[in-house]
């Protein structure tokens, strides 16, 4: 066909026909997406956020366990069950919920084979109270995971399958993978060392050779931890005066020294005079 004859096509259609060198609408057949709840990721994805009834997969190099970093900004915002099956380590419900995740609707299954992984996964897509469901596969085939993906369409779930980052050279169905580390470089006071270093792989889409570096701390946190690094009298606002303003201290007229018996934290009673 000539050129001159797709042009004319793709100006007939228009939007009908999504174009490989721009961000699709949606990721997910369905059109659902979950923002990240990272400004800068939601950016680069198609729709702006998370696939929902679709596979997404992160990859990650063994004990690295940044998932909850990256995905728990999109996790606090649901109202119903997040399903974690295999999941490597106990989450750890107090630094959770004091992120806004509902540990009630936390459903943990223990599945030691991944064919036991598959199964669990598989009976929770068909629940309609599963909002979201995260899947630890160190090692599994192409077909499993489209059959989970096949599975999630049923619905609007989001569905995220973890694996080691050996595997980014291995197919899969996913309509998104994301290669997850630590950023680069040395920390910084607007760069911490937690930091999360986030390459797209894979999306509806132009391919994206930048590295997105996303804080991992919520923007609460790092306002609280900002301020406890500032000495306490430049926090309040107070400037200390140079040494030579200030006045010898001297006995405040009818106090009589005596021997200072309350605790070394009160107040004593010489002042610098006025």
């Amino acid at each position: 066909m000539a050129l001159s004859s797709v042009s004319t096509l793709l100006e007939r259609f228009g939007d009908a026909v999504w174009r490989a060198d721009a961000l699709a609408e949606a990721a997910s057949a369905d059109g659902g997406v979950l923002p990240s709840g990272h400004a800068l990721l939601d950016a680069q994805l198609p729709g702006g956020g998370w696939p929902l009834g679709a596979l997404s997969e992160v990859l990650q190099a063994p004990g690295d366990a940044a998932e909850w970093r990256l995905l728990l900004p999109a996790l606090s915002t649901l109202k119903r069950s997040v399903v974690l099956v295999g999941a490597p380590h106990l989450p750890f419900g107090p630094a959770l919920a004091a992120q806004g995740l509902d540990l009630r609707r936390l459903v943990q299954v223990q599945a030691g084979t991944v064919a036991q992984r598959l199964w669990a996964a598989e009976q929770a897509l068909r629940c309609s109270e599963v909002a979201a469901l995260l899947v630890w596969l160190a090692q599994v085939r192409s077909e499993h995971l489209r059959r989970l993906h096949l599975a999630a369409q049923a619905h609007r779930c989001l569905l995220c399958v973890f694996r080691p980052a050996s595997a980014q050279g291995e197919s899969s169905p996913a309509v998104l993978r994301l290669l997850l580390g630590a950023a680069a470089g040395p920390p910084t006071a607007s760069s911490p060392d937690d930091d999360l270093a986030v390459q797209i792989l894979k999306r509806r889409g132009p391919p994206l050779a930048e590295v997105l570096q996303l804080p991992a701390r919520p923007v609460a946190l790092s306002a609280v931890l900002a301020l406890s690094a500032v000495p306490l009298a430049s926090a309040a606002g107070w400037v200390e005066p140079p040494r030579s303003a200030v006045s010898a201290p001297q006995l405040l007229t009818g106090d009589t020294p005596t021997p200072w018996l309350e605790p070394a934290y009160a107040l004593d009673r010489l002042v610098a005079a006025a």
